[in-house]
């Protein structure tokens, strides 16, 4: 019987689309930003930013090498959170619906220029307590320091909220991430494309059988 679910942020809670960024790039003058991931991939750009093992203003100038030079720190940031869509309400009040029913957590890999720009999102639109009153407790990754799909993150919320493994599940829509929480002995639900939590939830926050 689950308890606890351990749930994804972006592409499961909060909507995103990865290639609004990619365009947005390629507006500043980054045609190739495919390249420009690539590189950062074998630098370790991303996941440093995304463990906090380096501070946005150093994100920003190595964004910055790739391009024009009259290019503005303002103009990077509006790029880099083009993939940021918003919240949905109904979503958020469906997550607040199963949070009767279950020990919510949330384990997103985030970074600080990201969390900055949702937060102030959900200040703006007066749902912030909605949003973090559903969940017993908030992990993003540039603040414990680990990410999806290393499996100490999962390890992390497991034992500091003393969750057994049998009575948890874990909800993302990226595969790795369901293989990783798989290994640490969770359940899962992968999210696919044309899913949402609607598809998995009763209209009274029940999970389906």
């Amino acid at each position: 019987m689950i308890k606890s679910i351990i749930f994804d942020f972006g592409g499961v809670i909060y909507d995103i689309d990865h290639q609004k960024t990619k365009s947005a790039f390629a507006q500043l003058g980054l045609a190739d930003f495919d390249r420009l991931y690539s590189h950062a991939v074998q630098t370790k750009l991303f996941e440093n930013f995304e463990t906090g093992k380096i501070a946005p203003a150093d994100f920003r100038k190595a964004l910055r090498a790739y391009l024009p030079t009259n290019c503005t720190l303002q103009a990077i940031d509006r790029a880099w959170n083009a993939l940021l869509l918003g919240f949905d309400k109904e979503r958020l009040l469906l997550v607040r619906k199963i949070a009767q029913h279950y020990n919510l957590f949330l384990l997103s890999n985030t970074n600080q220029i990201h969390y900055d720009y949702y937060f102030s999102e959900l200040k703006t639109t007066g749902l912030e307590h909605l949003f973090v009153s559903s969940f017993k407790k908030l992990y993003f990754s540039h603040q414990i320091g680990l990410r999806k799909p290393d499996l100490e993150s999962f390890s992390l919320v497991i034992e500091e909220n003393a969750l057994s493994k049998n009575e948890t599940l874990f909800i993302d829509d990226f595969d790795l991430n369901i293989a990783a929480a798989k290994m640490s002995g969770l359940h899962t639900k992968l999210l696919e494309p044309g899913m949402d939590l609607f598809s998995l939830f009763s209209a009274e926050g029940k999970l389906f059988p």
